[in-house]
């Protein structure tokens, strides 16, 4: 895989370089942005490109620059996710109004690059990254309005805003392959985003700072199991929800709750359940075990 990593590092390069309709100081947004990311790995391009290989007879060197372009799309969104929460320490959060701007060009290059690649089946592509981007930015609407405060609300909305992005990653590599896209890859690949995001709401509650979620009076999955349970801490963290009631904190106590009640434990459940969904509709794609376990690596 780091093979591909590089691959896919080197087409950012090269595409942001050679974009002739944006300016010195775009550019150089641009390459300072993605350099800040590199060392985050290139996910959603590996699975564009293994999805690619698995379905495909022979292998199209423009698959890189495809897999480039949806990493510019993911960076482009978690960008103005990061702009949104302002909880993040990059570079863009230093500069707001001029971020936004990069981010999107990123989503137009983005599109762009699929559009004028050699592709047979280009045109789908293209129609799965919009329709899958823009049931992401829905999910992340509903994610900003704070409504999804049960279960299944929940679940519909992380569906929407994180398993978008990866089924959209592996469907452009299938249709690229062979121009039309598969059940089972759908499912599962939508099950890898739920995965991740559950993962991400579990280690947020871990750090007492400005990125966590029950400070910032969000409502993640082992929140919204707290807040169902009877007793004086859930208590407290309704009074602290409740913008009428003044109620004072006490981290060390939330903690120790979230693990005794079962909350944390609860959010393991689901994810390890969506776990096993994913690996039974895995089983059934014909795949080279290398990436199989990568995809599997994702769903730990």
């Amino acid at each position: 895989m780091l093979d591909l990593h590089n691959r896919i590092n080197e087409s950012l390069d090269t595409l942001i370089e050679k974009e002739a309709l944006i300016g010195s100081e775009l550019r150089g947004m641009l390459k300072g942005f993605k350099e800040e990311k590199t060392d985050v790995g290139y996910s959603f391009g590996k699975l564009c490109i293994i999805h690619y290989e698995a379905f495909s007879e022979h292998c199209n060197e423009d698959i890189y620059k495809v897999a480039a372009a949806i990493e510019l799309l993911i960076l482009s969104f978690d960008i103005i996710d990061d702009l949104q929460d302002q909880d993040a320490e990059y570079s863009w959060s230093r500069t707001p109004d001029l971020s936004l701007n990069t981010a999107v060009a990123m989503l137009v290059m983005a599109s762009k690059i699929i559009r004028e690649s050699n592709f047979e089946h280009k045109g789908l592509a293209v129609q799965l990254l919009e329709k899958y981007a823009l049931l992401s930015i829905n999910g992340q609407q509903l994610d900003l309005l704070n409504y999804c405060r049960d279960e299944q609300s929940y679940l519909r909305m992380i569906e929407q805003k994180s398993g978008s992005l990866t089924a959209m990653s592996c469907l452009i590599g299938e249709t690229l392959a062979k121009g039309e896209v598969s059940t089972q890859v759908e499912e599962y690949s939508k099950y890898i985003g739920i995965i991740q995001q559950i993962k991400n709401d579990i280690q947020d509650l871990k750090k007492w700072d400005r990125k966590n979620d029950l400070l910032n009076k969000k409502y993640t999955l082992p929140i919204i199991f707290l807040l169902l349970t009877e007793n004086s801490v859930s208590k407290s963290v309704k009074d602290y929800y409740n913008e009428d009631i003044v109620t004072f904190m006490d981290n060390f106590v939330i903690e120790r709750e979230l693990t005794s009640s079962g909350a944390i434990r609860y959010a393991l459940a689901l994810k390890n359940l969506y776990k096993h969904k994913a690996l039974q509709f895995l089983e059934d794609v014909t795949m080279d075990n290398g990436s199989k376990d990568f995809i599997k690596k994702l769903m730990k």
